[in-house]
């Protein structure tokens, strides 16, 4: 067979063989980015059915082995992903190392179950004070005192709008 037919069959196979390899990418994509979804609903939903399940208290009190559980903001957390099981095992020392943890995100590009951090002392602004759970739609859950134990709230109400700090994505 001629050198330049081997080239012309040699580009035709590969020609063919392109777009498969492009679907078999594509479809590899979309099945990872389902299951990042799945893992992040399945943290909104663990938040969720630890309502009434927590009590908030001081951190050098807290119990977070059987419910009732007894922790406070980034302990809530911690048990949050511990209990779904997503391959995700936060720190469980303060919300000042939760802050550290996964990939700054922008609040416009949140996601369920990324983390979302806020400051509550006035004169320190930077100094991270409290973490949530992103639910989506602009709400967040959290463990947010002994008044309220875990609550949903509106990230952009204007308690929470004005203390936001940042995002962390844990999920990736």
């Amino acid at each position: 067979m001629k050198q330049g037919m081997k080239t012309k069959i040699a580009l035709a196979m590969m020609a063919v063989s392109l777009p498969a390899t492009a679907l078999l990418h594509d479809a590899s994509y979309a099945a990872s980015a389902s299951s990042l979804d799945a893992k992040r609903e399945k943290v909104v939903q663990t938040a969720l059915s630890l309502k009434g399940k927590v009590q908030y208290v001081h951190w050098s009190q807290r119990q977070e082995k059987v419910a009732p559980y007894k922790t406070d903001c980034s302990g809530y957390t911690y048990l949050v992903y511990r209990l779904a099981n997503v391959g995700v095992t936060l720190v469980n020392r303060d919300d000042d190392d939760q802050a550290n943890v996964g990939q700054l995100i922008s609040k416009s590009n949140l996601k369920k179950g990324d983390l979302v951090f806020f400051w509550l002392n006035p004169n320190n602004k930077r100094d991270v004070g409290h973490v949530a759970i992103y639910m989506g739609n602009g709400k967040i859950i959290h463990n947010a005192g002994t008044k309220n134990d875990v609550i949903i709230s509106d990230l952009n109400g204007s308690y929470w709008k004005t203390r936001y700090i940042g995002a962390r994505r844990v999920i990736y």
